[in-house]
């Protein structure tokens, strides 16, 4: 009995846990593990390329790689762009190409479809100090892939928004364009948090009813074998007046 109620309450626990398993991967967002350049990094050398590797795979919605933005902007202050073409997607793996202007900080920013469907986008820096005689590019306002391939507007952000760069060395303040990603949080963890745990409290709660289980079995007394005792005494013949003595 103490066996089977082990084994049931065992195999429900073990079946909760794997009902809650596809729940559990489908709230993880994708996630960035690598990038060449690395964040916080120093280049010497002229980059050719700007790769991103995410934890899983990057979702190509339209095929053509027009779903994912990458963009490198910079030096510094500055707000151009020195992204040469869109970004391209292979599996975990997310490319543009690049050509650095002069020496300073750089900023990636990105936003790809991560494999559960959901949009994810952040961004990082680097600096870049270039060797002596490097050609530095021009860069451009905006970028060419994206909402901005259609031809949109640009805006300057206002002075007084905490977010908007210090003005460039020309005085006039860097341009936004309706490309840009908005870098939010890589994840949202607090569904995933939600799922592991209930799936948590589930297990334990299942080990708590095992607990119970086996130390109620273990004190209840042996009813039965009392039981069958009784009945063979009450059976037994007793010696009483007339009756002779067994053997």
């Amino acid at each position: 009995m103490i066996r089977r109620t082990l084994a049931a309450t065992t195999g429900l626990a073990a079946a909760l846990a794997l009902a809650l398993l596809p729940a559990v991967a489908a709230s993880a967002h994708d996630y960035l593990v690598s990038s060449d350049p690395a964040a916080d990094s120093t280049v010497t050398a002229p980059p050719s390329t700007v790769t991103l590797t995410f934890n899983d795979r990057v979702l190509d919605l339209a095929g053509d790689g027009s779903s994912t933005l990458l963009t490198v902007t910079g030096p510094d202050a500055a707000a151009r762009h020195f992204e040469t073409g869109c970004a391209t997607v292979a599996d975990r793996n997310v490319s543009a190409p690049v050509a650095l202007g002069g020496a300073g900080s750089y900023t990636v920013t990105y936003q790809i479809v991560s494999a559960d469907g959901h949009t994810v986008s952040n961004s990082y820096a680097f600096a870049y100090q270039p060797p002596a005689g490097a050609v530095a590019a021009a860069g451009s306002e905006k970028t060419a892939c994206g909402a901005a391939a259609g031809g949109s507007a640009t805006e300057s952000p206002a002075a007084s928004d905490p977010a908007t760069p210090e003005a460039t060395a020309g005085g006039s303040q860097p341009l936004v364009t309706a490309s840009t990603p908005e870098p939010t949080a890589a994840a949202d963890d607090s569904g995933l948090g939600l799922v592991i745990g209930i799936a948590v409290a589930i297990v334990v709660l299942a080990i708590i009813g095992v607990v119970i289980v086996v130390l109620t079995a273990r004190r209840k007394p042996p009813i039965a074998a009392d039981a069958a005792a009784a009945t063979d005494a009450d059976a037994r013949p007793t010696d009483g007046p007339g009756t002779p003595p067994s053997s």
